[in-house]
């Protein structure tokens, strides 16, 4: 009673989960150049995922690996019967490959060619992480394939969960459930920090008991992806900004009803991983500059950014690819 008297108010006053309002790049979130200014890089058609494997740098791109070679030039080194949708270190040497279907094949290492599944029904696999022996997995909807989260995200999904997969055993138990897509893992001592990308924050879970998620951080300007160690503390993958026009459309369910059913799903008005390729495209018309210029400023549906956090999963650093940006999609693609 409580609960729903509070949303009226909310919808009223335009507060609360009810708010369209974006918190600004501030602070550690300052714009800038820093991919695109890069002085290396490597390109890999639809690369996916990045592990580091036996002290080599992986990544996965449709069905198959690749391993980044001496020459800076990627090579494939094995192809899988299915679309791998991520991949992470298992272990000493290991690699754990998981594919559309659910299923996670451990490539190399004392594990090598065992199979594994969370659970028949996790099919959606987002993100995956080691520790103490123990694969934890995110898987991200209960209903979408991670292809399809974007209908995800308009449909306001909280079914995502969290499982522990015992590599000696083969055992496996959910940790956590009802979250809004996890799309990231990390572990800190007994247990784990989730990026939960609906709800544009990070909380912590216990590793073996799950419990109630406690905020780490909240509100962020972007929707939080995958999380991977760094010298010193953590790298967070943010795959797509915020924007007011998305969260004012997320609060009006028939209008979000009547464009999943009457648009093409290309023409959403939703976040992507890419943008700029059709005119037709929500906002992109209004990055144009007179004289054909981009504004850098431009508001967006898609961006490049990582965040470095520290040890206690505060920003220290970004780096960014913005509106007028020349990649501005992010290595680790966030919606898995």
């Amino acid at each position: 009673m409580i609960g729903s008297l509070s949303r009226a108010i909310d919808n009223l006053f335009g507060r609360g989960d009810a708010a369209v309002t974006v918190p600004p790049l501030d602070g550690a979130m300052r714009p800038n150049r820093a991919l695109d200014e890069a002085d290396w890089r490597s390109p890999l058609a639809d690369v996916d995922c990045l592990a580091v494997q036996d002290r080599a740098l992986v990544a996965s791109s449709g069905n198959t690996l690749h391993v980044l070679g001496q020459d800076g030039r990627w090579s494939p080194r094995k192809s899988h019967a299915g679309q791998i949708v991520c991949i992470a270190p298992a272990g000493h040497d290991g690699l754990a490959v998981a594919k559309d279907d659910g299923e996670i094949v451990i490539d190399g290492g004392a594990f090598d060619g065992r199979r594994y599944r969370a659970d028949a029904a996790a099919r959606c696999i987002t993100a995956m992480v080691y520790a103490d022996g123990a694969l934890f997995v995110a898987n991200g909807s209960a209903t979408n394939a991670a292809g399809y989260w974007q209908k995800d995200l308009l449909e306001r999904n909280a079914s995502g969960s969290v499982w522990r997969i015992d590599l000696a055993s083969g055992e496996s138990r959910q940790v956590a459930a009802g979250l809004a897509w996890p799309a990231g893992l990390a572990p800190d001592a007994q247990s784990l920090v989730v990026s939960e990308a609906w709800k544009h924050r990070l909380v912590r879970i216990g590793a073996n008991s799950g419990g109630q998620p406690r905020p780490v951080q909240i509100d962020l300007p972007g929707y939080p992806g995958r999380l991977s160690p760094a010298a010193g503390g953590w790298w967070l993958a943010m795959f797509a900004p915020r924007s007011q026009l998305v969260e004012f459309v997320l609060r009006e369910p028939a209008y979000r009803k009547r464009m999943m059913a009457e648009v093409p799903r290309e023409y959403w008005v939703v976040p992507k991983l890419k943008s700029g390729r059709s005119y037709y495209e929500p906002l992109q018309g209004g990055g144009v500059k007179h004289l054909g210029l981009l504004k850098p400023w431009a508001p967006t549906m898609s961006f490049g950014m990582c965040v470095g956090l520290d040890q206690a999963f505060q920003p220290r650093l970004s780096l960014q690819s913005r509106a007028d940006g020349k990649h501005p999609w992010h290595h680790q693609r966030g919606r898995r």
